[in-house]
Parts: structure tokens; sequence; C-alpha cells
């Protein structure tokens, strides 16, 4: 059983001296603050009892700010581990003192997401979303910020021309490179893109892009019509035996969207062994597929990257003096095989 670590751990650990430590603990005595940011991160790293401790030294009389998050579905295991990553970032930050509201979507409707970020803007400070793209959901980010609360789009912009900012990956280049693999990847036959719902911009200009490729390449892939998985697993099952029945001669399954354990389940069922799936999120789940070959290719959108850089810009929205011009963040991608997986 190991034992606890003691400030001469964290003192050795943090390469600080041991009085270093007791004035930040004790509070006595002046410590440079990127010292005890220094000294912090040691402390989370080794397990040292007195965390809290420091970071309400580092905190002071910083202000206390509330932060909204919207997101897809608790029962998708992407917007699971993203709550959890937003809401560590905020736990941990010593900017401001962080509190935070997470509310989870049921389904792809516009009016619930636009009256689910209103009702966040009751009691947040800055608002972070994964959105679908409609005018009643601009118009609710529109309405927000002009009662001074920013709202951040991750994963899938919205084009509302008030939110504060985007913080996403670059789905043009993503569509285009999962159709570099289906063309690599496939047997000649018929391809088909299954989006989440055709409202996500980020689905948008993948499949767009996706069918681009493919359609200026020498290739034996005969494009479908796109099918909408609407962001469930039991959908995505239900629409993939349906396309297998229908199509002996289909080869390839680009998940733009949302269910591909379910798409995984629905080749399982069919006893095909012969579909090159192409995937764009990484969970413990589909790690696991990876691994065992079900999915050939994930295009994995930097889940940890972009909750830290939209948490960061919120902070510096709500502590800034503004005006604070609109940004976007475009963060590549990862490409993940069963050899880097």
């Amino acid at each position: 059983m190991s034992r606890h670590k003691t400030i001469d751990d964290l003192a050795r650990e943090s390469r600080v001296s041991v009085s270093t430590i007791d004035r930040i603990l004790s509070g006595r005595g002046q410590v440079k603050p990127s010292t005890m940011e220094h000294v912090l991160a040691v402390a989370e790293h080794i397990g040292f009892y007195g965390v809290e401790t420091i970071r309400n030294r580092l905190l002071g009389d910083a202000p206390e700010r509330r932060f909204g998050f919207l997101l897809n579905s608790r029962s998708r295991l992407l917007y699971s581990e993203l709550a959890q990553e937003l809401t560590e970032i905020v736990r941990k930050t010593v900017a401001v003192r962080g509190h935070f509201v997470v509310s989870h979507l049921t389904d792809t409707d516009p009016d619930r997401a636009a009256d689910a970020l209103v009702e966040l803007g009751k009691e947040c400070d800055a608002i972070a979303c994964v959105c679908i793209d409609h005018p009643v959901v601009s118009a609710a980010a529109d309405e927000l910020a002009r009662r001074g609360i920013p709202v951040v789009a991750m994963i899938s912009d919205i084009s509302s021309p008030a939110r504060a900012g985007f913080v996403g990956a670059n789905d043009h280049q993503l569509g285009r490179t999962a159709g570099w693999f289906a063309n690599r990847l496939a047997r000649p036959g018929k391809a088909v893109v299954l989006v989440g719902s055709e409202r996500y911009t980020c689905q948008q200009q993948a499949e767009a892009s996706f069918r681009s490729f493919l359609r200026t390449q020498t290739t034996a892939l005969e494009l479908l019509n796109t099918k909408s998985t609407e962001e469930s697993d039991e959908t995505a099952e239900r629409v993939t035996l349906e396309l297998l029945k229908e199509h002996s001669g289909l080869s390839v399954l680009f998940a733009a969207g949302g269910g591909i354990d379910g798409i995984c389940a629905g080749i399982e069922k069919s006893g095909r062994n012969d579909i090159t799936l192409i995937g764009c999120e990484m969970t413990r789940s589909t790690r696991s597929r990876v691994t065992s070959g079900e999915i050939d290719v994930l295009l994995v959108h930097p889940v940890v990257e972009i909750a830290h850089q939209a948490v960061c810009a919120m902070i510096k929205v709500l502590t800034t003096a503004g005006p604070h011009p609109a940004f976007q963040s475009i963060l590549p991608f990862n490409v993940v095989v069963s050899e880097n997986c």
C-alpha cells in the first residue's frame, strides 16, 4: 500500500525548498504565482493531500464564474467523456472560482436546443455548446450575447454572428481524408455516408468533402445517397441493416456523425465481414472496435484540446475587458488505426 505524500516529497518533486511549500500551505509570506502554479501541478500529479489548499491560495480573491455546457445525449459515450473533461478543467482553473452546469440534449430538435441554451443563460456567465445549426439556435445565441453571455461553439459551428467563437477540427480535410482511406482500403462497390443530422455543420462539411474527393478520383466506388442515424445507435443499427440488405455491393460506410456502435452492431448482425468502416468518434468502445478490426479507421476530433481551448476562451472573455472579436480555433484531427490505437 503506497504511503501518503509528504511536504518533503512535494518539495523534492517540485524542486523547491520545504520552506516554500510551507509558505504556500500556511499563507504566511509571499510566493510567486508562477511557483505556486508549478507546485500545484506537481501536487496534483503525485496525489498530495493539500491540493485544494494550494489551489485556494492561488485563487485568492479571484471572481466566481459559472460555466454552462450544452452537449448531446449523455448516453453517447463521447459526450459523457467530454462533459467530464470540461468540468475537470473548470474545477482546476485558478483564473476564476469556477462552477459549472452541464445540460444534455436527448435529440436533435432545434427548439429544444434553443430552449436549453436560454435556460443555461439564466444561471451561467458563459456557455459552450455542441448544437445543430438552425435559425432558432442562432437566435438564442444572439439573444444571450445581447445579455452579455458569450456562447462558444464546440466541434460543430453555428451560424450566429454574435457567437463568441468556435473550436473544432478541420472537417474539410477530415472528409477528404476519409475519402482517401475509402479509396485505398475498400473493394470496388458502393459507398454511403451516415450523418447524425444534416444540421451539424461539421458533418455537412465532412460529407461534402468525402463526396468531392471521390468524385475527383479514378475510383471503383459508387456513391449512394446519404442516410441519417439521428445520432442514435438504435437508428444507426436499423439503417445499416437496411442498407446491407438493399445493396449487396455495399463496401464502404463513412460514419460522419453519431451511431457508430449501432453501425457495428448492424454489420455484425448481417454477417458481413467485407465492409470498410470509417468513423469519427474516439471512445473506450470505439477504441476497442478499432483494435478488434470492426472499425478500420477513426478520424478523431481532438476532444481534450477542444475542451481546454473552449474553457480558456470563456475565461478570457469573462476576465478581460472587451470588445472581444469572434475567434476561430481549428485543431488537427487524429488518425487512429489498429497499429496506433
